[in-house]
């Protein structure tokens, strides 16, 4: 038994806890009666089993010598029990009651789901644990949302906070209703008058006072929680007597409902009481009306809410499907900063919230709640009137939630639903198909073609920075990022103008420097032929004589590695001197030659990957490798330089050969580093979709939208959330990213394309992945295609990528060997095979987290792209966690 009895009244609460709020004795136990005085117990058959039954239930603190009796902890006081044998029928059904003293010891069982309203406004109520964490702004904030929403809108909003009244106080003199919430309350438990009278007389005094916005189209009714303070001081009745109603305890949601209907307004927005109060309980347990529940990141606040949500879902996790799915809780975190976004609080609070609501299905990214963030706004901090909360909340980051809120509203599910049925054209297939087709090529590089190109922030940086010079530096970025797509663009282009002018930065390069594949990837394919082609073209305008090819170059370095003694730094200048003939014996005199023949040259390196292939573990190729990224440092020096490189590299080859000032080399070309932001993942789908000929998308356009516009254009090839937009479920566009980028944001071009063809593919699959996709006919990719698609994305992201990376593949084969039961996330990194150095290596590689907020040993993580590949699955607290490092990770995305 936990915790002590002091008085009878935990006598009573111990029942309820082993009995489910005394729903739930066993056969032989007909009834407990609980007095100041002592017990009774009703039961029948053989007493021994209620004796048993009680002492599982009690403890050492029960006795049944002499007299049977239960012994309190204070003072060893004696409550007495009486044992009544009967034969009379057990009755164990007592209603639930929607309270929370009905709900602390009952997992659900028992509540009886109201009756489903076909017709009458929307419903929303606004709850939050604490006082004065902004759940009266978020509640008028909505309220503007409506009224904006449509030509002519009304909304009704009721304060029902009976203790600590807000809306009440925003009225002014002329628009105080002679009617309160009390009033209404005690009309309905006490009135003589019928339901329809009571109703209409309330609505009828409502629209006296009711609050008109921009003339007559906009309309507010109010009903305080009270006419005067003294009505709060002394409430003969109050909600709870009225869910206590043995025929209908959803009756004050019924009437607050008709309420709505008789006024005619779009929705009902209620201000209910804070904390775990019998004020608020039987409108936060109605499954019928939408729940808002707002919090900040403080820990008593996180905590209170934690449980309401826990407890809202035991009751939610009893009803139909089809309740359950569309009253999804939202939870609006308040009065954030950004400053508060990086702090251990936030990331606190998100695991604990997302851990109280949970979601049953194995998408890890899913979350059982609606989460909306409100950004702190000082100016939002003293409003004191309500029309002075309508001018000023459309500037609360809250706002834009809720107008889309606001705007789904103007169509219920069911029309929804009747309007894709009924729709004369369901998917194109056609158009799934182009879009495979064109993942399916422009997956890897060596498949592009010249116009297959999107420019990027590293690239536009990289055109201005070299806008009247040659070009002269080092380009990093992780694998699949775009490196030898880059290289494959820049060869075909022929010379650096040409390519700068693809780049179209609205300045014409001075530089017309003659683009010379020194090394290129040995994984070119179709591209190859292109490429060797313009490198013997290049040589011939250069006017020098050489036999020599790519093939023969990475062999010459190949050589070098197995010589004795190289100087690097030396090697790589006669390297490059002799792939250009040889006629020059040093980089002044190749530059003097250069100048002589009015011609300047870009050199481009690629395939250094290919070459090198254990760094991490040779030495003498790390030598080789750290003296080619010091190329840049001589070309430098030359007077009237004529010479260019641009040299491409993985950014874990740089970690591994830069030792010393590493961060003061990264920075140096920070401008050229190919990285994909959030932007660049719009723009990179928003191109392919382009480039497939579907969604009506211009390619030529990708990098001049602004973030907006390609929202709202991908919302034709993957719906603006993962369901109607009117659901909650996630936004479309940051799950997919939340799903390929790695745990500290960052992703990859290669793997934007490849969700896409996974996606396509999973959609050209209907009927064996279980996709309807007649019901999704406003959109390419259906939500059930883009879910079902991460484990084979990922398959197949771990299959390539551990071919090319060492630390990756030895992971990969000790797995083999490491039970399933402990592939799970988090992890110690011991449980699973991994020594310090191939955890660090990994780590480097974005493929490992390490949460440095847990003190745990299981405090590392999976990027989704890759816990699918590796087989591991999520331990019970894994998920909320996940989604916890993702939203402060992400948290700066804009969509």
């Amino acid at each position: 038994m936990d915790g002590k009895l002091i008085t009878w009244l935990d006598v009573e609460r111990q029942l309820k806890r082993v009995s489910n709020n005394k729903t739930q004795y066993p056969d032989f136990i007909h009834a407990i009666y609980c007095y100041s005085s002592g017990m009774e117990i009703e039961y029948s058959g053989d007493l021994l089993h209620t004796l048993e039954w009680l002492g599982a239930a009690f403890g050492k603190n029960i006795s049944f010598v002499d007299e049977p009796y239960i012994r309190f902890d204070l003072n060893k006081e004696i409550y007495p029990i009486e044992f009544i044998s009967t034969v009379s029928e057990k009755n164990n059904l007592k209603p639930v009651y929607p309270l929370w003293k009905e709900h602390v010891y009952n997992p659900g069982i028992g509540t009886n789901s109201p009756e489903e309203w076909r017709e009458g406004p929307h419903m929303a109520a606004f709850h939050s644990f604490k006082g004065g964490v902004g759940r009266t702004t978020s509640l008028m904030t909505y309220a503007t949302a409506m009224l904006n929403a449509k030509e002519r809108a009304k909304v009704l909003l009721i304060d029902a906070d009976l203790e600590a009244p807000g809306i009440s106080f925003w009225l002014d003199d002329e628009n105080k209703p002679t009617v309160s919430f009390i009033n209404y309350v005690e009309a309905i438990h006490y009135s003589p008058s019928s339901q329809g009278e009571v109703i209409d007389y309330f609505a009828s005094e409502l629209r006296k006072t009711s609050i008109n916005i921009d003339g007559p189209s906009k309309e507010i009714f109010i009903l305080p929680s009270s006419l005067d303070l003294t009505a709060v001081m002394d409430m003969p009745v109050t909600p709870e007597h009225l869910s206590k109603n043995l025929e209908n305890p959803w009756i004050l949601s019924e009437y607050l409902m008709k309420l709505g209907q008789a006024l005619d307004v779009d929705a009902v927005l209620i201000d209910l009481r804070a904390g775990l109060s019998e004020l608020a309980s039987p409108i936060i347990f109605d499954p019928r009306i939408e729940h808002y529940f707002v919090t900040t990141v403080a820990a008593q606040s996180v905590k209170g809410m934690s449980e309401i949500l826990s407890r809202l879902h035991n009751s939610q996790s009893m009803l139909t499907d089809f309740i359950a799915e569309k009253e999804k809780p939202s939870v609006i975190v308040s009065l954030l900063t950004d400053q508060l976004r990086k702090l251990p609080a936030y990331t606190t609070a998100t695991e604990m919230l997302n851990s109280a609501y949970p979601t049953e299905d194995s998408d890890i990214l899913g979350q059982g709640i609606e989460w909306l963030e409100v950004d702190f706004n000082q100016s939002l901090m003293s409003l004191s009137s309500i029309r002075d909360a309508y001018q000023a909340l459309s500037q609360s980051t809250l706002y834009t939630a809720a107008r889309d809120w606001a705007d789904s509203l103007q169509s219920s599910e069911n029309e929804l639903v009747a309007q894709v049925l009924n729709s004369p054209n369901n998917i194109n297939i056609s158009d799934v198909q182009k879009l495979y087709e064109t993942c399916s090529k422009f997956q890897f590089a060596e498949n592009i073609d010249a116009n297959d190109m999107l420019v990027t922030d590293p690239l536009r940086n990289l055109a201005k920075h070299y806008t009247d010079t040659i070009p002269n530096a080092i380009s990093i970025g992780a694998k699949g990022a775009g490196k030898t797509f880059t290289y494959i663009q820049i060869c075909l282009s022929g010379n650096w103008s040409k390519f700068h002018r693809k780049i179209n930065t609205g300045v014409i390069s001075a530089t017309d420097a003659i683009v010379f594949p020194l090394l290129a990837s040995t994984n070119l394919d179709a591209a190859g032929e292109k490429v060797r082609s313009i490198r013997k073209e290049s040589l011939s305008t250069l006017g020098f004589k050489s036999e020599t090819n790519l093939d023969a170059a990475a062999k010459k370095v190949k050589a070098a590695l197995d010589g004795p003694d190289i100087n690097w730094d030396e090697f790589w200048i006669q390297f490059l001197l002799s792939e250009l003939g040889g006629e020059a014996k040093s980089l002044s005199e190749l530059n003097e030659l250069l100048i002589s023949r009015e011609k300047s040259l870009l050199l481009l390196v690629d395939g250094i990957e290919d070459l090198f292939d254990s760094p991490d573990t040779n030495e003498v190729q790390r030598n080789a490798i750290k003296a080619l990224l010091q190329l840049p440092n001589a070309l430098a020096e030359i007077t009237d330089r004529k010479l260019g490189l641009i040299c491409f590299i993985r950014a874990d080859y740089v970690q591994t050969v830069i030792k010393q000032n590493f961060s003061q080399f990264v920075s140096r070309y920070q401008p050229f580093r190919l990285e994909w932001t959030p932007e660049s993942f719009l723009r990179l789908a928003y191109w392919v979709a382009g480039k497939s000929f579907i969604i009506d998308a211009d390619p030529h356009a990708a990098d001049k939208l602004n973030s907006e516009s390609l929202l709202i254009a991908l919302e034709k090839l993957w719906g603006k959330k993962l369901g109607r937009d009117n659901s909650k479920e996630a936004n479309t566009a940051r799950w997919v990213f939340a799903a390929i980028c790695d745990l500290n944001g960052k992703l990859q071009a290669r793997d934007i394309v490849r969700f896409l063809k996974f996606s396509a593919e999973a959609m050209l699959q209907t009927q064996s992945m279980a996709i309807k996709n007649e019901l999704w006919s406003d959109r390419v990719l259906a939500p059930e295609a883009i879910r079902k698609s991460l484990p084979a994305c990922s398959a197949e992201k771990v299959s390539e990528t551990a071919s090319e990376i060492k630390s990756l593949n030895d992971w990969r084969t000790i797995l083999e060997k490491i039970p399933k039961e402990v592939k799970k996330v988090p992890f110690n990194p011991l449980d699973v095979g991994l020594s310090l150095e191939l955890l660090n290596s990994l780590k480097e590689l974005g493929i490992i987290y390490e949460d440095k907020d847990q003190i745990s040993d299981d405090r590392y993580f999976l990027p989704e792209i890759y816990r699918w590949g590796l087989d591991f699955t999520s331990a019970g607290g894994g998920r909320p966690r996940v989604q916890a490092l993702l939203k402060r990770n992400l948290g700066g995305i804009p969509f």
